[in-house]
């Protein structure tokens, strides 16, 4: 008899498939009942979630640049919400968070760009910390 393993916990900075939004109805439902914050290169939508973890969208238009230019600034959003998630507190905070790139996204260097979006995250998970 073929059983599915449980999910294992998350172990250190690894990135697993169920912090991920990736069903259509899912970031439409972020879009229309969450609260945006607004950052110099991107604007997170964040709303509260049943999972008792963070979960994160990521969505590039085309007018941010060319797929590589594109596929860059996601891995970058995934990156910083990989490294930084314990730091902001995101790891105990049940929130879904959709991020979307603007166009300046695409000529900034990571430094500045993560500490626009670490700070934006900061913001948006304060919102629903528990009491």
């Amino acid at each position: 008899m073929n059983s599915i393993p449980a999910p294992s916990p998350r172990t250190g900075e690894s990135f697993l498939r169920r912090e991920r939004i990736s069903k259509r109805r899912e970031f439409l439902q972020v879009y229309e009942h969450g609260r945006k914050e607004f950052c110099r290169h991107v604007v997170i939508f964040s709303l509260a979630n049943e999972f008792g973890h963070a979960r994160i969208g990521i969505t590039a238009t085309k007018k941010l640049g060319k797929a590589h230019v594109r596929n860059k600034v996601k891995r970058w959003v995934r990156e910083v919400f990989r490294r930084r998630r314990d730091v902001l507190g995101l790891s105990a905070i049940p929130i879904d968070m959709v991020v979307n790139l603007k166009s300046s996204a695409a000529t900034v260097q990571f430094g500045e760009f993560a500490e626009d979006l670490a700070g934006g995250m900061r913001r948006a998970a304060s919102r629903f910390r528990p009491a």
